[in-house]
């Protein structure tokens, strides 16, 4: 799996990353987590690898140029 784009939020907690994935199958998927925010290429690798699932309905509207 690879991100093909990922949104960044701030919040309290931390940083928060929504990635649009693309699956070794070649579907889409998005997936959002937690991250530390200190090197954007692991806080994408994390997203991407231990990020929980993310609805279509929730993440088609975030990344409407990639449709």
């Amino acid at each position: 799996m690879r991100a093909q784009k990922v949104k960044w939020f701030t919040g309290v907690k931390g940083k928060v990353g929504i990635a649009k994935v693309l699956t070794d199958d070649g579907d889409t998927e998005y997936r959002i987590s937690v991250v530390d925010g200190f090197l954007e290429h692991m806080d994408v690798q994390q997203v991407v690898a231990w990020g929980a699932y993310f609805p279509h309905e929730a993440g088609d509207p975030l990344f409407p140029e990639e449709q």
